[in-house]
């Protein structure tokens, strides 16, 4: 519920009952009340002379003159002051009168007056008003000025508490506003935070150039399927692949050249790779695959797909890719340095032929299993 749906009351949760404790707590009576309608046409014959001497003292204590700014504010003010005073000695001191207090408070809050200084206004009209009272004693009695002093006391007292109720209610608001403003300000810096470490964690573990991932990431990522695959009893697949006349385009059509086949490599890389799948560039024109749940003849397949994608993309290339396939079987005893150096040795296999080759490992003679292959395009 917004602030807007209740009144000040309301927001304070003061009721009739809780007025009627406050009269009590601050002994203000019936009597107390009868005194004070008493003297209103004391105060009402003296009302200019009061707001006059209350602000020519007020405006001396420091920091006044500043909150107040200019002369037509203070013309503002004393007309307010005047209709506070008519107000103070009519009663009965009810909900309504409550609600003005309540009202006075946050205007005094809204403006930035500061509670020292509005505790050091109210013992200046205090003081001034009681003159008032006793310059008016009549009867030169010092019961009845006395009684009437103590009556004012007991309302201002009660008004004061109600204008420090919406003092302490407005401070409580701007806590929890800025409660909510630094929560909001932290959940947004932790997103900024995770999608920047996600962002700083994905540029170390990729390669700048091909956007595959880099050497040190793929070495973590094959470690974690051998271990998987030994763990769940799974074949997995490492293809391991060159690039073929790369240093003879480079170095006939240049740099910028040679930066495309490999960014055109990456991208039908990354074309017939499954979610699960993982390409990285090995470094240079050196590129690897991990193939998880997929045997060497399943692999086979993917390369074929691979050199027929790379082909669409440039049909005009002399590049061309030498493969080397190493099947991981759980129990083999192979680790990742050896599995790595068998897929190189099928790679190196392969590039004895030319053309597109892909070579699956084998303990007796990796050319055995060689294939020649002739891309789609």
């Amino acid at each position: 519920m917004k602030p807007t749906d209740l009144t000040l009351d309301e927001q304070l949760r003061i009721t009739a009952h809780e007025i009627i404790r406050r009269k009590k707590i601050f002994h203000l009576s019936d009597e107390d009340v009868q005194n004070l309608l008493e003297v209103k046409p004391i105060i009402l014959t003296e009302l200019d002379d009061i707001v006059t001497d209350f602000y020519t003292t007020l405006v001396e204590v420091e920091g006044v003159a500043q909150v107040i700014g200019d002369a037509e504010s203070l013309y503002r003010l004393k007309n307010h002051l005047q209709g506070y005073l008519r107000s103070l000695f009519e009663g009965p001191y009810d909900m309504e009168y409550v609600q003005t207090r309540l009202r006075i408070g946050l205007v005094h809050k809204r403006i930035g007056v500061p509670p020292k200084l509005y505790i050091a206004a109210y013992k200046i009209l205090s003081k001034i008003l009681r003159k008032k009272l006793r310059e008016h004693n009549k009867d030169n009695s010092c019961d009845i000025c006395s009684s009437r002093s103590g009556s004012l006391e007991n309302l201002m007292l009660f008004d004061l508490v109600l204008v420090f109720d919406t003092y302490i209610q407005g401070l409580v608001n701007e806590v929890n506003r800025s409660k909510e403003d630094l929560e909001t300000y932290a959940r947004e810096l932790e997103d900024t935070i995770a999608s920047r470490t996600k962002e700083l964690a994905e540029q170390a573990s990729k390669d700048g150039l091909t956007g595959l991932y880099n050497q040190r990431t793929f070495y973590e990522y094959l470690g974690t399927e051998l271990s998987r695959s030994q763990r769940r009893a799974d074949t997995f697949t490492l293809c391991y692949f060159d690039l073929d006349n790369f240093k003879k385009a480079n170095d006939t059509h240049g740099h910028k050249f040679g930066d495309q086949v490999l960014t055109n490599v990456a991208s039908a890389v990354k074309q017939i790779l499954r979610d699960e799948d993982i390409g990285a560039r090995y470094g240079g024109d050196e590129f690897c695959m991990i193939l998880p749940n997929a045997s060497a003849e399943e692999a086979q397949t993917v390369c074929k797909r691979l050199i027929n994608v790379f082909s669409k993309i440039d049909p005009d290339c002399i590049v061309t890719m030498s493969i080397g396939l190493a099947e991981f079987i759980p129990d083999s005893g192979l680790d990742t340095d050896s599995l790595i150096k068998r897929a190189d040795n099928a790679m190196y296999s392969s590039k004895n032929q030319s053309g597109h080759y892909i070579t699956v490992y084998s303990d007796e003679n990796t050319k055995t299993e060689k294939e020649y292959f002739y891309p789609t395009i």
